[in-house]
């Protein structure tokens, strides 16, 4: 059987256009086990189990697997804190991440995260402990 070279070199560029397009199926399809997101605290952040944050952004994660996750906010690849907190589903997506918090004394005491495009809320305090 003799292939051309034209044919040969359709048959490559095939090759090469359906192997990437399975690459980019099996790792859209791939999901992470940890959930993550971008969190700003404008303030001194607290939490019930007395772990404070200074200003700043954060890198928040989670396990997507349980309904009582640690929590881990990063700086700089460097875990900074971790939380345990409740993951209460919602019907919609949050729209942006919101960030609950009541005062305490010279910080702010952070009771929920809305975290922008999940369908959950993570709750801190007593209900998430």
């Amino acid at each position: 059987m003799k292939i051309s070279v034209k044919n040969s070199f359709a048959l490559s560029v095939a090759a090469i256009l359906a192997a990437a397009c399975l690459g980019m199926a099996s790792g859209s399809s791939h999901k992470s086990s940890n959930q993550a997101i971008d969190v700003t605290f404008t303030y001194t952040a607290k939490f019930n189990n007395g772990t404070t944050l200074p200003a700043g952004k954060y890198r928040m994660e989670i396990s997507a697997k349980s309904p009582t996750p640690d929590v881990t906010f990063s700086q700089g690849g460097k875990v900074m804190a971790t939380i345990k907190a409740k993951v209460v589903s919602q019907g919609n997506k949050n729209p942006s991440t919101v960030v609950d918090t009541e005062a305490a004394g010279d910080a702010q005491l952070v009771t929920a995260i809305h975290p922008d495009g999940w369908d959950e809320t993570l709750i801190f305090g007593s209900a998430g402990q």
